[in-house]
C-alpha cells in the first residue's frame, strides 16, 4: 500500500512536470537582433489577460491573433533595442503608479494602492493583479515597458507623420459637442480641504493633532491655507490636501465610503467643518469650501472645477489626441509591415501542431 501511495505520488509529479515542459515549449522565434523565443507559457499569459477583460473564453483564431499581437510586439521592441531606445525601470513604475491612479481615481503610489488593496479585498498586489489582469506585477511591467519601448520607437521613426496629424476644426468642435451634449453633465460637487494624521506609533498624538486642528478650522476656516503649508513641513504630523468630491455612486466607492455618508457631506455648509472620523490608519476631518451645483456644461465652462480649461479646449484638446493616436496606429502597421518578413520571425508549429497547442 505504501509502495503504491510513493508510486502515485512520483505519477503525479512526472505528470505536473510535463505540464510544465510543455508551457515552456517554444511556438514561435524572433530573430531581427537576436534570437527569442515566444514560449506557450507566454502566449497563455497573454491570453488569460485578454479573456478576463472579454469575460469568455478565446476561440481558436483568436488565440492565433494574440500569438500575432505578440510577434509585431517582440519585432517592434527587438527594433528599437537595435536603435538602443531602452525604457528605464523608474519610467515603467511611473506609468504603472498613473494607471493605478486613474483606476482609483486619485493620485496613488504602488505601495499606497497594494496597501488599499489588503484593506479592502484580503489581496497581496499580485493575486490582485493575477485575478483582474491575468497578470502579476512584474508580469504586467513588462508588458508595459514592452508597450511604453514600441511607442517610443514608432515616435522617433514617424515622427513627421504623427506631428501633421490635422487638428480639428472650430466647426468640428461645434458638432461633436452638439452630438455629444448629454455627456458634459457635470454632476454637484464639493471642494474640500482635507487634513489627516497618520497613527503611525502614537494614535493618540496623532488624534490629539487632529483636534487642535479641526478646532483651528471651526474657529477660522479660512486658515486651511496656513494649515497647508504647515503639513508641508518635515515631522509635521499630519497631511492636508484639496479635493473635489462627486456626489455620485462611483466618487463613494473611490473614496471607501458608504453611499449614505457621501450624501451626508453634501448637507454640509460652506466654511462646515466635518467631525474627526477614524480609520484604520488614521484621523481625518475637512471644511467644505465651495460647492458646484449639477448642471449641462457649456462649450465656455469650466470642464472641470479647480482647473481653467474650458469644455472647448477639451474637446479640441481629446480631438487632437484621438487623431495623432490614429497616426501612431498607422505608423505601427507600416513598421510592422516593414519587420515582418520569413527571415525576422519563424513560428515553429505546423498548423495541425499549432491548432492542438493552441487547444488548452
Amino acid at each position: 500500500m505504501k509502495r503504491y501511495g510513493i508510486c502515485a505520488l512520483l505519477m503525479v509529479l512526472a505528470i505536473s512536470g510535463l505540464f510544465a515542459q510543455s508551457d515552456l515549449q517554444p511556438i514561435a522565434n524572433i530573430k531581427l537582433q537576436k534570437t527569442e523565443p515566444i514560449t506557450l507559457k507566454q502566449l497563455k499569459l497573454r491570453v488569460d489577460a485578454y479573456q478576463k477583460e472579454l469575460g469568455r473564453i478565446m476561440t481558436l483564431d483568436e488565440r492565433k491573433k494574440v500569438l500575432d499581437v505578440i510577434i509585431n510586439e517582440r519585432l517592434v521592441v527587438q527594433a528599437a533595442e537595435k536603435d538602443g531606445i531602452k525604457i528605464p525601470d523608474s519610467e515603467v513604475n511611473q506609468s504603472f503608479a498613473q494607471i493605478i491612479s486613474q483606476q482609483v481615481g486619485k493620485n496613488m503610489t504602488e505601495i499606497e494602492f497594494a496597501q488599499m488593496v489588503k484593506e479592502r479585498s484580503g489581496l497581496s498586489l499580485d493575486e490582485y493583479m493575477r485575478a483582474n489582469n491575468g497578470m502579476n506585477v512584474a508580469d504586467y511591467k513588462n508588458f508595459l515597458r514592452s508597450q511604453l519601448v514600441a511607442q517610443r520607437y514608432v515616435i522617433s521613426k514617424k515622427q513627421a507623420e504623427i506631428q501633421n496629424a490635422p487638428a480639428p476644426s472650430d466647426a468640428d468642435i461645434r458638432a461633436y459637442y452638439d452630438l455629444n451634449k448629454q455627456s458634459f453633465v457635470q454632476p454637484d460637487i464639493a471642494k474640500l480641504f482635507l487634513v489627516v494624521a497618520p497613527k503611525g506609533d502614537n494614535p493618540a498624538a496623532a488624534e490629539a493633532k487632529l483636534r487642535e486642528l479641526q478646532k483651528q478650522l471651526k474657529d477660522k476656516p479660512d486658515s486651511a491655507g496656513e494649515i497647508k503649508i504647515r503639513s508641508q513641513a518635515p515631522n509635521s504630523g499630519y497631511k492636508s490636501m484639496n479635493m473635489f468630491l462627486q456626489k455620485n455612486p462611483n466618487a463613494a466607492k473611490q473614496f471607501g465610503i458608504p453611499m449614505e455618508a457621501l450624501l451626508k457631506i453634501f448637507t454640509l455648509q460652506i466654511g462646515e467643518v466635518s467631525d474627526v472620523t477614524e480609520t484604520a490608519d488614521d484621523y481625518q476631518c475637512f471644511v467644505v469650501q465651495e460647492k458646484f451645483p449639477a448642471k449641462i456644461l457649456e462649450l465656455s465652462d469650466v470642464a472641470k472645477p479647480g482647473t481653467t480649461v474650458t469644455v472647448y479646449e477639451y474637446i479640441r484638446g481629446n480631438m487632437i489626441s484621438q487623431a495623432q493616436s490614429k497616426a501612431v496606429s498607422e505608423a505601427l502597421l507600416q513598421i510592422i509591415n516593414e519587420l515582418k518578413k520569413p527571415e525576422n520571425y519563424q513560428i515553429l508549429k505546423s498548423d495541425a501542431e499549432l491548432d492542438k497547442v493552441l487547444s488548452w
